[in-house]
């Protein structure tokens, strides 16, 4: 039997018109329980037509928020007893009313299956665990649906989870040796990439493969008769191998924008760049007579393509093959990894512990721990807390540095389980206390720590709540204890800076992060890696040097391709030499570049060609293209993002 107690209150200000009174009776506790209760069919139609009437045109007592907040309301009611009608009724719903485009519906909301990725199921689930009137429902209508306003952030306070601070151990000692550490992140690999499909497609985000094509027909000024594709690839030894001529079983005549082996800026990676780029890190290595003690992997191995064409076995491969070929070309570096909001299915989704629904996700879990303690990166004291904090853990390397490394799906805004009963429960996953705790006992032993995640905390990727949270762990715990913070998926280089009470001075920089350049060369990127070179004594970066590939140079060029020096951090964001020899690339180092790139048209430009590895899609800071950047560098949080950028004053133009 269905349940939906005073269906009309859920709309006090509406008269009954708004809800058919069928529905009302047919899911009300007056139901004879005879065994004769609604039909599945009778309970689609009669909440179809709830909805329909929801939705009205002519409804204009309602507003859009509220539309929003009640349907999620009926679908609570229906997903506690019947939860497998949801996708039904919310496929209809979402297109009906075109609240998103149709394979957006269809997505979203279609039943789970390990053919494609639909997260219709775990839609389902959320509406179980969620309260539509309070900010679980503002924030999902606001971030998933765009039906209500961004609400202002409930106040967030953690500070009985931690002691008063020490502050005898608040001066940082620094050592007088380094050594290196490697950060790679988004390889996004294109397991079906095809040299010769249709580089410049309309019909996909993501191009490159035998599904993606330009809807238009190809101008007769777009001559590719010069294009030539080869079987190239990475033998067993790691070395490149040209292979044959496939032009000609390839190649369509109907294509504007052939793609060529080592990819292209609107494709992600095929395996022949991913393994270009690791062994290019393996020659340095070799040709520089130096090692890495360990390197961090920030995330994302699985690539963009539409969701429809994404399934279980898909990323499950994409994942292994990822981790393979880490260890092939680093085989004696520990590779400390976090997974991004691509690694897992469907699509974003992880379940806590606490929602009954944790078994849907315990593959991913298992997964990494077996491939991480499998590979020697971790050892196996650390299996059972990759599963337990959802593939996240710490480790002390050989130098004593503690790596947090977390998954930041436990806080994505398209994860659909963060939604759940947020106004009582901060943590649902466990997340933030399992960081503060390690902090904690950290600090006792006056241990330094980085912490490696995905998502940066500035974004509307993070849900503002959790933002705030880790702002405030971050500020109790900089720059004694926590001496880095790492990230990958945005796919840009660049960084952000932290100040005490918000104020934006040099004097109050507090901390400062790291996003990783990435691999993957989709949206008109040239891929890299860096690495940092780190004080013994104190865990502080003290210099970062940056490597790409000029991706353009392979569409003509076949051969294997070289790996560049880019730039090192200290010489492109101290032009002068200022900044003191000895002195780490800290967060008053990065709040002075802060300034600059505000300040400077030349630093601006500088942070967008460094941003785009000097590709050919630079965004152009004399022509306007750079007006948010003050706004991001100086901003922890999406909060002070967004008012940051409110305040006209702070966005540059030169």
């Amino acid at each position: 039997m269905l349940l939906l107690p005073a269906i009309l209150a859920l709309i006090p200000f509406v008269a009954a018109s708004a809800v058919p009174s069928e529905l009302s009776e047919l899911l009300s506790d007056d139901w004879p329980l005879n065994g004769k209760g609604p039909t599945d069919k009778q309970i689609v139609q009669q909440t179809m037509n709830t909805l329909e009437s929801l939705y009205k045109k002519n409804n204009t007592v309602i507003d859009a928020c509220t539309k929003c907040k009640s349907t999620l309301e009926i679908g609570k009611a229906i997903s506690s007893t019947k939860p497998d009608l949801i996708p039904e009724i919310f496929v209809k719903w979402c297109k009906d009313n075109e609240i998103l485009s149709n394979s957006t519906c269809e997505t979203t909301f279609s039943r789970g299956a390990i053919t494609a990725s639909r997260s219709g199921t775990d839609f389902g689930n959320m509406l179980q665990l969620m309260d539509p009137w309070s900010i679980d429902g503002d924030y999902f209508c606001y971030f998933s649906l765009s039906q209500c306003p961004l609400p202002e952030t409930p106040k967030v306070d953690l500070s009985s989870w931690w002691p008063p601070k020490n502050e005898s151990n608040a001066t940082i000692e620094y050592g007088t040796e380094t050594f290196n550490v490697l950060h790679i992140s988004d390889f996004h690999i294109e397991l079906d990439y095809l040299p010769g499909s249709e580089a410049n497609c309309t019909n996909n985000w993501m191009c490159c493969t035998d599904h993606t094509y330009n809807k238009n027909i190809k101008p007769e000024s777009v001559n590719n008769s010069a294009f030539e594709f080869y079987e190239s690839y990475y033998n067993e030894d790691g070395e490149f191998v040209k292979g044959h001529d496939i032009t000609n079983e390839n190649f369509n005549e109907s294509v504007w924008f052939p793609a060529t082996e080592f990819g292209h800026y609107k494709c992600d990676s095929p395996e022949l760049l991913v393994n270009s780029s690791l062994k290019s890190i393996a020659q340095f290595q070799k040709d520089n007579n130096m090692t890495f003690d360990f390197a961090i992997f920030t995330g994302d191995m699985v690539d963009h393509d539409l969701l429809e064409w994404i399934d279980y076995d898909m990323v499950i491969k994409s994942q292994e093959t990822v981790m393979r070929d880490l260890k092939k070309y680093l085989p004696d570096i520990p590779v400390f990894s976090v997974l991004g909001n691509h690694d897992t299915f469907p699509y974003g989704q992880i379940a806590p512990h606490s929602s009954g629904h944790e078994n849907l996700y315990t593959w991913n879990d298992e997964l990494f721990a077996d491939l991480w303690v499998g590979y020697d990166w971790l050892p196996f004291e650390n299996y059972e807390q990759i599963k337990k904090h959802y593939t996240g853990y710490s480790i002390v390397t050989k130098s004593g540095l503690k790596i947090i490394a977390t998954n930041s799906n436990t806080y994505y805004q398209q994860n659909f389980y963060t939604y759940s009963n947020m106004t009582d429960e901060i943590d649902p996953f466990g997340t933030l206390k399992f960081i503060v705790d390690e902090l904690v006992e950290s600090e006792a032993k006056n241990q330094k720590v980085w912490i490696i995640t995905h998502i940066p905390f500035v974004g509307e990727d993070m849900l503002p709540t959790q933002a705030e949270a880790y702002k405030q762990i971050v500020t109790r715990f900089s720059p004694t204890t926590i001496t880095g913070i790492f990230f990958g998926h945005t796919h840009k280089d660049q960084f952000n800076v932290l100040y005490a009470h918000d104020n934006k001075t040099i004097d109050n920089a507090i901390m400062n992060t790291w996003i990783d350049l990435t691999v993957t060369p989709i949206e008109n990127y040239n891929p890299g890696w860096r690495y940092y070179e780190v004080d013994t004594k104190s865990k502080n970066v003290m210099n970062s040097y940056n490597y790409y590939m000029k991706l353009n140079e392979t569409f003509t060029n076949h051969d294997e391709p070289e790996w560049l020096f880019e730039y090192s951090a200290r010489e492109a964001y101290d032009v002068n030499g200022t900044w003191p020899k000895t002195s780490p690339l800290n967060a008053t180092f990065w709040a002075q570049a802060v300034e600059s790139i505000k300040n400077e048209k030349s630093m601006a430009q500088t942070y967008s060609d460094f941003s785009y590895r000097l590709s050919p899609y630079v965004p152009d800071c004399s022509k306007g293209k750079c007006s948010y950047y003050y706004c991001y560098v100086s901003s922890f949080t999406i909060n002070e993002y967004n008012e940051c950028v409110a305040n006209k004053e702070n966005l540059i133009n030169y």
